[in-house]
């Protein structure tokens, strides 16, 4: 029974009732009763109490506390993972190796070679950039050297490059072929992947359209005609390129997508670059073996004795497409590449970034049909990354490098780079079996001339032609002054006699102040930058490119009253620095980054500038110094690597014993007479130099002291003006790839014929043909000094 109710004991389930008399409204019979009121239940514990009315500030604190530690126990969880699953640091010896001296062939007694290449060979280019996929220094020179091949009649090129998707509708293209290739999915099962390959005809100097709407016929009738003439290109004036297209299963369905030239090395979203590379190399060495072997094409109307379909030399470019060496001699040392397999030339075009392109070997397994690292194979293995330049150098025939000198150099010891230990050994073994060479760059202006270029010409900014044809006049000599190539001597072995004109307009130096002035005009440079000498900087903004000298510099050009243009694409160097000196001198230092920029004034720029600066601290060829001379500018340049091939220190500085400050004006070996009656002078020149070098930080203020002072030298005299502009772009001209029979373009027929009469041998010889894997090394192994970790 319940307890009997007081009236100090509160009611059961705690409402309590009211002690007010219920109350009647007037009229009605309704009573109101007052509503009982609930208490609230005893509360165990005030700290967090749903019946407060706001939080405490040690409700806030407790909470923040609890957040912070998950916040750790998440970022110690994740970054205990990211440890364990992070590879191991790479260590890789240091060594010492022997120098052997370096051979180079000879191209005139070379009879063998003229033997095996008079009918012409097939030769493939593989490289990332071409023709209108150029982005740098690589597709320049494999477009003018496949360009100078196929003009020479003395080969049958082709290019094998990616199919970027920005040339769909710029270019007629033809289908070739669908072929298939396994890979691994993410199980480790090889499944099959089809692509399918692509060809345009690159034309090197597309004729003009010919726009014949009407013809008139000799009774003077007007016909229209309803379709324009075909025009025929010579074959010597054209190249197949055959373009590998994307996959039909993703993500390489999204291989190769790019909006323009400048993003042929990025990858889209889901597609990690290496497996882009992998990827490329080996669809484009099942495409080189198909068109090795692929017999069942040939029409059954073909002539009986006609030469089977067939490659004779595959040609490969840079370490992205080293791998294609090893598909290639896969299926060499299998047979499955025919009677007479191809031979295989890979040409390393830096000595730097080339040797650190790897990549991991789990992608490198993605692709392999066999499920671990053949022996062959594991030695360019270091940590979990396969340097790849290692492997093109290893199963290539042939091996080059892009500058003579610093190919003597490295085989002869005097050249330290980094990471050298990666390839030195197979260097050296190739070096010893007569299979490494030194070819330096050629070039091809017919592009970029400033006498020739489209905006140029639109503008009527565009380089005399009688200043054209006066280079042509002399041009003999420049050439075969660097056939043999002596940088010691400073003036030519017989003096240039330019016979200018005495109309203005036939000179340079008018064509480059009118491109001074467009630029003025279009607000790139300002009114005061007329009067200045204009120094142009062209390249990335990276740190082996020699920015770091551009705080000194820029100094000393202030100091000398000189324009400093900056036009470039951002890398490595931070460009806040560059900025920097933009802002602390806006009346002397302009900056261009953007691709837009680029495109918009690179060409003006070049046409307008009096000197260009290469201050780089590696440099393979020294592709921008050669392009600042052909537009009539002297180089400032620190000389390094390629460089020293080609440019030439101009004279010492002749200095006032009193005052020892600098004669002005400095004594020249030049003389100019004039035409009494024509007015037009002649210039006689014995002056060769067309660089201002410099090594440290006192040189280089001499380098640009002396560079201003020949400005203004030169700006007394309109004749002497043009005789240096000249001077600079005879130069130029004469490293093109003939250089009348002894030039880059016959020295890579000499190497074809070595590689193909090499590749003859060993294949007739015997079914398992030789190898340098084979050979026994004939390189004593070099005990470890030191480890060091590469990073990156």
């Amino acid at each position: 029974m319940s307890p009997p109710l007081t009236p100090s004991s509160p009611p059961p389930n705690g409402i309590s009732h009211s002690t007010k008399k219920p109350s009647f409204r007037k009229g009605t019979n309704t009573v109101t009763y007052a509503q009982p009121t609930r208490l609230p239940p005893p509360t165990s514990s005030p700290f967090f109490s749903k019946y407060d009315k706001k939080w405490r500030w040690w409700h806030l604190l407790s909470l923040f506390l609890g957040l912070v530690a998950l916040g750790e126990t998440i970022a110690l969880t994740l970054g205990y993972q990211w440890l364990h699953d992070l590879p191991p640091p790479i260590r890789i010896s240091v060594r010492q190796f022997p120098s052997i001296p370096y051979q180079h062939f000879d191209i005139a007694s070379s009879t063998a070679a003229r033997a095996i290449l008079a009918k012409g060979a097939t030769v493939y280019h593989v490289t990332k950039e071409f023709g209108p996929a150029t982005m740098g220094g690589l597709g320049s020179v494999v477009t003018s050297l496949a360009t100078a091949q196929q003009q020479s009649g003395h080969a049958e090129v082709a290019v094998v490059m990616p199919y970027y998707s920005f040339l769909k509708n710029k270019f007629d293209m033809d289908r070739v072929v669908d072929l298939v290739m396994d890979l691994r999915d993410k199980q480790g099962r090889l499944m099959p992947i089809e692509f399918r390959v692509w060809r345009m005809m690159h034309v090197f100097d597309p004729p003009a359209p010919i726009n014949n709407t009407a013809t008139v016929l000799p009774d003077g009738t007007l016909v229209n005609n309803t379709r324009a003439p075909e025009i025929i290109i010579p074959h010597h004036a054209r190249v197949p390129v055959y373009l590998i297209g994307p996959g039909n299963r993703n993500p390489f369905s999204q291989a190769f997508r790019c909006r323009n030239s400048l993003q042929i090395y990025s990858s889209p979203r889901g597609l990690p670059q290496e497996w882009r590379d992998q990827y490329f190399a080996k669809a484009a060495a099942h495409f080189l073996a198909h068109q090795a072997t692929a017999v069942d094409e040939e029409s059954l109307f073909a002539p009986l004795l006609r030469q089977p379909p067939h490659i004779d030399v595959v040609h490969i470019h840079g370490a992205t497409n080293a791998f294609v060496a090893k598909w290639l001699d896969d299926q060499r040392r299998l047979n499955n590449l025919g009677p007479n397999p191809p031979a295989i030339v890979y040409t390393m075009h830096d000595y730097l970034d080339e040797l650190q392109y790897t990549n991991t070997v789990g992608n490198v397994l993605k692709f392999s049909e066999q499920e671990s690292v053949h022996n062959d194979d594991a030695s360019f293995i270091h940590g979990d990354r396969m340097f790849m330049s290692s492997i093109g150098i290893q199963r290539a025939d042939m091996v080059t490098f892009v500058s003579r000198t610093m190919a003597a150099n490295m085989v002869q010891g005097s050249l330290d780079f980094y990471l050298k230990e990666l390839i030195m050994d197979q260097l050296l073994q190739k070096a010893q079996r007569h299979r490494f060479f030194g070819i330096s760059n050629g070039l091809d202006f017919s592009h970029i001339s400033p006498f020739q270029f489209d905006k140029l010409i639109a503008r009527k900014l565009q380089f005399p032609e009688f200043a054209d044809d006066l280079l042509h006049t002399n041009s003999n000599l420049t050439t075969a002054s660097l056939a043999s190539p002596s940088t010691s001597t400073l003036a030519a072995p017989t003096p240039w006699v330019w016979k200018m004109s005495a109309a203005p307009n036939d000179y340079v130096a008018t064509a480059k102040d009118r491109a001074k002035r467009f630029l003025v005009r279009r607000k790139l440079l300002s009114d005061a930058d007329l009067k200045r000498p204009l120094v142009l900087f062209v390249g990335r903004f990276q740190y082996n490119k020699g920015l770091a000298w551009f705080d000194a510099a820029v100094e000393h050009f202030i100091a000398n009253n000189m324009t400093f243009v900056m036009l470039g694409q951002e890398n490595n160097y931070p460009l806040a620095k560059l900025e920097q000196l933009r802002d602390k001198y806006p009346d002397h230092v302009h900056l261009l980054t953007t691709p837009k920029q680029h495109r918009q004034w690179s060409i003006f720029c070049r046409a307008a500038a009096d000197f260009v600066f290469v201050p780089s601290q590696t440099e393979s060829f020294g592709l921008v110094a050669a392009e600042g001379m052909m537009f009539g500018a002297g180089v400032i340049s620190t000389g390094v690597g390629g460089l020293q091939e080609f440019l030439i220190d101009r004279p010492l500085m002749q200095l006032d014993p009193e005052t020892n400050a600098p004669l002005n004006p400095q004594p020249r070996r030049i003389r100019l007479q004039r035409n009494k009656t024509t007015k037009e002078p002649t210039v006689t020149s014995s002056e060769y130099y067309n660089a201002y070098l410099f090594k440290d930080g006192s040189s280089l203020q001499e380098a640009i002291r002396d560079a201003a002072l020949d400005y203004q030298r030169l700006l007394a005299s309109k004749a002497l003006r043009e005789e240096y502009h000249l001077r600079m772009i005879s130069h130029a001209m004469a490293l093109n790839w003939d250089r009348r029979g002894l030039g880059p373009l016959h020295e890579y027929q000499h190497v074809y014929a070595m590689s193909m009469a090499s590749n003859r041998r060993n294949y007739k010889s015997t079914k398992n043909p030789s190898c340098d894997m084979c050979l026994p090394r004939s390189l004593p192994a070099q005990k470890p000094k030191v480890e060091t970790v590469v990073v990156g």
